[in-house]
């Protein structure tokens, strides 16, 4: 799809979460349960850097809108983690807490540890590996931001020179590289939804529903 096409849905996608979360949390009367705080919290980021992204987008800074992608990429990973637990009521009390999510494991006796949640969603998304190290580089001051601001590396009679760009937009990009950064994070955002209707309707279901907080 086009850049355009890929920001129209991505805009709709973003509209859409927030009737899809009051699913996931029960609606107003509906009882509390602790994951749903993290539930709510991931709905938040997630509408936060999904919005950021359109205006990065906007404003031609790919360093910005790779680096949003990363961290949906660690909100979504993170919030798949509550299924890998044996006890996710237990799990996010004590998340809420300040406990790092790193010191619980999952039922088959694994860390929580970014690369383990990483590689558990790349079972079933096989692209999320890939862009998780690369948009990693965005994240952290790397090579990468050396390749961004060079324009143009040339051999010629006198030796080599180089171009570089001192600027806060990004104008070397083709359409496609902005594009492929917003389908990136509208995929994430369909995951999202799709984990919020499942618990959504695993809450329906009160031989299933976790105790209330």
């Amino acid at each position: 799809m086009t850049l355009e096409q890929e920001r129209k849905k991505l805009d709709a996608l973003l509209d859409e979460i927030p009737a899809v979360g009051m699913h996931a949390l029960g609606g107003s009367g509906a009882p509390l349960f602790i994951l749903d705080f993290i539930i709510s919290a991931a709905i938040k980021r997630t509408l936060n850097l999904g919005h950021g992204l359109l205006s990065m987008i906007e404003a031609r800074n790919m360093t910005c809108s790779r680096a949003l992608v990363r961290m949906q990429i660690d909100t979504v990973s993170r919030l798949l983690a509550y299924t890998y637990v044996s006890n996710p009521e237990e799990v996010a009390k004590a998340v809420i807490g300040g406990t790092p999510l790193k010191k619980f494991k999952s039922r088959e006796g694994k860390t929580l540890r970014d690369d383990y949640l990483i590689d558990r969603m790349t079972e079933t998304h096989d692209w999320v590996r890939t862009v998780y190290n690369s948009t990693s580089g965005d994240v952290h001051f790397s090579e990468k931001q050396f390749f961004a601001s060079v324009t143009s590396m040339k051999d010629d009679e006198g030796g080599r020179s180089i171009s570089m760009m001192l600027s806060q937009f990004d104008t070397n990009y083709p359409e496609f590289s902005w594009a492929e950064v917003v389908a990136c994070f509208s995929e994430l955002c369909e995951i999202l939804i799709s984990i919020l209707t499942q618990y959504g309707d695993h809450k329906k279901q009160p031989s299933h529903a976790p105790p209330p907080a």
